[in-house]
């Protein structure tokens, strides 16, 4: 059982009397259980797994300081927009997501004594910034933290009292500079002409990047400037559906920006350290490496804020606005342990290739910088958008991982379609959607033929066949990769229901000097599109589940495809709720997933795993 703080610290100043009076001590959470005491002596000047104290980077904006605009009233840069945060000067903003570190009082100083506080390595100077509670109060209108610096020196009455210090960081770890979020705070004492020191070890929290195991707060979309857009009617249809779901979650819209695709422009992810009753943490959400892509800026613009920051990639790769770095092809595996032994405490994240194309750097090296959750690469080159997210999802689950995977099956797709034919209805139309169908600039996957297309037609195209076995061929060669990391048994894998069509197509090769946003393919090649609304392209609520409306043949008033979709999903207990994205994004190459964004639960002790 841990005395309290002020009884170590006195224990510690009369223990000091009678021994070796100017022999310093430093000391923070290094137990990690939240506050600091005579529990974290022992073992602090080197950090582990097991042991060692946390802070995170204090990159929020309480006080929604940080403009978008410069003094003329331009719109900022890249750069620019993100620079601005609650670490980006020179004063404790919020105390609160600032890491304690104390010294312990001292006795049998002579006046002359001075001290002070100095980080190691180098590399962390210009990134941990270090207050003194100078005079040991703090209100909404003053504020005694002082940002101390390696020249800074504590007199005799200070260092004999004992230091209050807060400790943060202004950036994030990224991989692309020498900083890798290992600290030492060096505490040093002079008193006749004796130097002494003492020293403790932290490290930077990882930004962690969300699993679909976490409680969802927050659902974005993006709102529609337009009250009878397809989008606008999405909007509300999703609405009404958080509603009626237990318990409701709220819908934040984001500001029209002229896309929707609210989880494609960023990753959701958070840091967290220990505190005195809970998790501290703050929400980062990474900027997508995609740096003409508008959207992105409302990482900044909109959502930066009270414990809420931003994180936008160097310079580098991610330049211009290429599907393969959107934020629909970055998920995250739950935590497991691999087949190999390695435990994935946080989960992985996997992202794809396309064939010889891979993800820009910038974010490669971000995710590995991490040491947390390194990306396992899928390949989506068979795609002509080309995410993760259009085949592969992960589920809550009652087995021995507490999850499963879900895939798109085009051969259970086709199963549909065969079963309703030898029922006798060949002839139904496959495509029901019964909305309006004018084309518009970004509906670049409508086909109003389908509206013509009966089960009979489909079933007797061969090249239809072929695209669908082509596709199966690709979602079973992740599926096996994803199978051979993660120990699961392939009959518990969820097979969805799902059909693919060819859009091959000879995309621009460039547009002004940018990168084209969707490649071509490499010869010998498809690149394919969901036929149908893709159901395993949703949004996963625990134990409900927003799937895109498949506006499958109806058969007696009823869609097989619905049913199938209801019956797969509630293998896992989840509740199937459908919205309608047809106009809204299925025709602009995305679905209920791509549409939305979830803001998880970041109160996790990361530490403890």
């Amino acid at each position: 059982m841990g005395v309290s703080l002020q009884q170590f610290l006195l224990a510690t100043c009369t223990h000091a009397a009678f021994t070796l009076a100017a022999q310093p001590q430093i000391l923070a959470d290094t137990n990690r259980d939240g506050v600091i005491n005579d529990l974290d002596i022992n073992n602090k000047q080197a950090w582990t797994d097991q042991r060692g104290a946390i802070f995170i980077p204090n990159i929020g904006d309480i006080h929604q300081r940080c403009s978008a605009i410069d003094a003329n009233g331009q719109p900022l840069g890249n750069r620019e927009l993100s620079m601005c945060n609650d670490a980006s000067g020179d004063t404790l903003l919020v105390p609160e997501y600032a890491a304690p570190v104390r010294t312990s009082p001292l006795s049998n100083l002579s006046a002359d004594a001075m001290g002070r506080i100095y980080t190691r390595p180098e590399s962390a100077l210009d990134r941990v910034r270090i207050f003194w509670n100078q005079y040991g109060y703090e209100n909404a209108y003053n504020s005694s933290w002082r940002l101390t610096d390696p020249q800074f020196l504590f007199n005799a009455t200070s260092i004999g009292q004992g230091l209050e210090l807060a400790v943060d960081a202004t950036e994030l770890v990224t991989g692309s500079t020498s900083w890798d979020g290992r600290v030492s705070i060096v505490y040093e004492i002079t008193d006749a002409n004796v130097t002494r020191s003492d020293s403790v070890a932290l490290q930077q929290a990882p930004v962690l990047f969300h699993h679909h195991l976490q409680g969802v707060e927050t659902v974005l979309t993006m709102d529609s400037d337009d009250t009878t857009s397809s989008q606008a009617r999405f909007v509300q249809s999703m609405q009404n559906t958080l509603e009626r779901i237990p318990g409701g979650l709220p819908l934040r819209k984001l500001e029209a920006v002229g896309e929707p695709w609210a989880q494609d422009f960023m990753e959701p992810g958070y840091v967290s350290m220990p505190g005195p009753d809970r998790p501290i943490s703050i929400r980062v959400l990474v900027r997508s490496a995609q740096s003409t892509r508008v959207a992105g800026r409302k990482v900044f613009e909109e959502l930066r804020g009270p414990g809420v920051g931003g994180h936008q990639l160097g310079p580098g790769s991610g330049f211009g606005h290429e599907e393969i770095n959107s934020g629909g092809n970055i998920e995250t595996i739950p935590p497991y342990t691999s087949r190999s032994g390695k435990h994935w405490a946080q989960g992985r994240i996997i992202t794809a290739k396309h064939f010889g194309k891979y993800p820009a750097q910038s974010m490669i090296d971000f995710m590995v910088a991490q040491e947390a959750q390194s990306p396992l690469i899928l390949e989506a080159g068979w795609l002509a958008v080309g995410h993760v997210d259009e085949f592969v999802q992960f589920l809550p689950s009652d087995n021995h991982l507490g999850f499963t995977i879900a895939v798109g099956d085009a051969m259970l797709g086709l199963e549909v379609l065969q079963r309703a034919q030898y029922d006798g209805h060949g002839s139904t139309i496959v495509n029901s959607f019964d909305g309006d169908m004018t084309p518009y600039p970004n509906a670049i996957f409508l086909d109003p033929e389908t509206r013509n297309t009966t089960i009979d037609n489909l079933l007797s195209d061969d090249d239809f066949i072929q695209t669908n076995k082509y596709g199966q061929r690709y979602v079973q060669q992740n599926l096996d990769l994803l199978l051979q990391e993660i120990p699961l048994d392939e009959a518990e894998v969820l097979r969805v229901p799902a059909l693919w069509r060819d859009v091959t197509y000879p995309w621009p090769l460039t547009l002004d000097g940018l990168p084209p946003r969707l490649h071509r393919t490499i010869p010998g090649e498809r690149q394919l599109a969901a036929y149908m609304p893709a159901a395993v392209n949703g949004l996963v609520l625990g134990s409900d589940y927003i799937s895109a409306k498949p506006w499958g043949p109806l058969i007696n008033g009823q869609d097989p495809f619905e049913k199938a979709i209801r019956d797969v999903y509630g293998r896992v207990n989840m509740t199937v709720h459908f919205v309608d994205d047809y106009m809204s994004h299925h025709v602009q190459g995305g679905e209920v997933h791509c549409g939305t964004n979830s803001l998880r639960d970041t109160s996790v002790p990361w530490w403890n795993t």
